[in-house]
């Protein structure tokens, strides 16, 4: 349909330009006549007038030319941009690689897994407080207490989430927010409670040093080990804590190993993890290079490599 429209422009415009220019002569001697001017000036104008209109022509032409064409610089797009709705429950999309095939399965994943509405669920988030930062880390463990607090109003009677802290002293700013001290979950009939367990960090212990806790489990050799070779690195007592209070937490149905900078929204109060799976973050701690060379390092070592990189500090 295009194509016909431009044969049939093009043919009445090149017809109307060739008659413009066989009735040029007569309309030139009137305009002499009348105007009394030179005849070889008004050809030059009309002359000039005819180019003028040619280009304008063509121009027009190529412009409807490049409309109808696939490649347009002057057009413009519109991208249908997926947006995420909390409230629609999106699937979340797992892939997994069947190693002996060679095949990527895809497995749809509930955002949010809906357990039985009679089911009674434990939960606990495991933070660590350092006691010597307290001028960055209270405002922090400040507003994650509110949060917790703002999420448990969302959250269903027969769940329980407690909120445990590891730290080096039992500082005011607990006593002031009811947390209780070294004291482990009895039972469910418990209500959600904010609880502080000391823990020494590794940069400050002794050569043998002994557990803070009847709930901690403290390896000597490996705590010195750790002591010598990561006392520098500022989140290794996240990570230990979880370690070594392996008994604080055994009580519970699900944990969430979390950071103080961050809160809760009132999605958590309707989530655990999809068919008992551990799910984890993602950041950006390292790079493709990095990725590979860590491999070879793990193989020439003979040590198992996971191939699992990046992972963020919440899972």
């Amino acid at each position: 349909m295009h194509d016909v429209y431009r044969q049939v422009y093009i043919s009445d415009l090149l017809l109307w330009f060739f008659t413009f220019n066989l009735d040029k002569k007569k309309v030139t001697m009137k305009i002499v006549s009348y105007f009394k001017i030179s005849s070889r000036f008004v050809r030059r104008i009309f002359f000039l007038l005819s180019f003028i209109l040619l280009i304008l022509s063509i121009t027009i032409l190529f412009i409807k030319i490049l409309q109808n064409s696939s490649y347009n610089p002057f057009r413009t797009t519109t991208q249908n941009i997926p947006q995420f709705n909390a409230a629609n429950r999106l699937a979340k999309t797992s892939q997994l690689t069947d190693d002996k095939e060679n095949k990527s399965v895809k497995h749809e994943l509930p955002l949010i897994y809906k357990l039985s509405s009679e089911r009674k669920v434990l939960r606990a988030l495991l933070t660590f407080y350092p006691n010597d930062q307290k001028d960055v880390f209270e405002p922090e463990v400040r507003w994650f207490y509110r949060s917790w607090v703002e999420m448990m109003t969302n959250e269903s009677s027969l769940w329980r989430t407690d909120f445990i802290i590891y730290t080096t002293e039992y500082d005011p700013i607990f006593k002031n927010l009811d947390c209780v001290y070294d004291q482990i979950r009895l039972s469910y009939e418990e209500k959600p409670k904010c609880r502080i367990f000391p823990y020494i960090r590794i940069k400050n212990r002794a050569s043998k040093h002994e557990p803070s806790s009847a709930y901690q489990i403290v390896n000597q050799q490996r705590s010195q080990l750790l002591k010598e070779n990561l006392r520098d690195y500022g989140y290794i007592d996240s990570i230990n804590t979880v370690f070594e209070y392996n008994s604080s937490y055994a009580m519970y149905d699900y944990v969430l190993r979390t950071d103080l900078d961050c809160f809760l929204t009132k999605n958590f109060a309707l989530y655990v993890p999809y068919d008992n799976s551990l799910l984890v973050g993602h950041g950006g701690y390292s790079t493709a290079f990095n990725n590979k060379r860590l491999k070879r390092i793990a193989h020439d070592m003979n040590w198992e490599y996971a191939d699992k990189n990046s992972l963020g500090s919440t899972w």
